[in-house]
């Protein structure tokens, strides 16, 4: 999972302004945690790690090394040196989905935090993900 990226939500290209500087993140093996709450549900708190390699060719690709899925429409973009927000709505399998993230960069270190809030056939429920990442060496 791309660090911008954030979750198991976003697969295909957004658009976005091109911005000055390239973000402060460090190309080389990267290990991911989000952990996963849900309001208004019973559901136990969902921890999921990952790696990745992340290269200064990705990194350099700005607006491309973002991605979401189709169906989805980015309502906010603000891509900083320092940073991302965004605001994203989604319609999938009838559920309908409206996401808000930020994270930081830092080098060798990222996290953030997104919350989805949805509209599904048991009524509407919230998802909050808490996502930290760290360099853990090179690729």
């Amino acid at each position: 999972m791309r660090p911008y990226a954030i979750a198991v939500l976003l697969a295909a290209s957004l658009t976005l302004p091109a911005f000055a500087a390239e973000p402060n993140i460090t190309p080389g093996q990267w290990e991911y945690t989000n952990v996963t709450r849900f309001e208004g549900m019973p559901m136990p708190e969902q921890t999921h790690s990952n790696r990745e390699c992340i290269t200064m060719e990705d990194i350099k690709k700005g607006e491309a090394f973002l991605e979401a899925p189709e169906d989805c429409q980015v309502t906010h973009m603000d891509l900083r040196r320092d940073g991302m927000q965004y605001a994203m709505e989604c319609t999938q399998q009838g559920v309908r989905m409206k996401m808000n993230a930020d994270m930081r960069f830092r080098g060798n270190e990222v996290d953030g935090t997104m919350r989805a809030d949805m509209d599904t056939p048991m009524g509407p429920m919230s998802m909050h993900m808490n996502i930290t990442g760290r360099r853990i060496g090179d690729c």
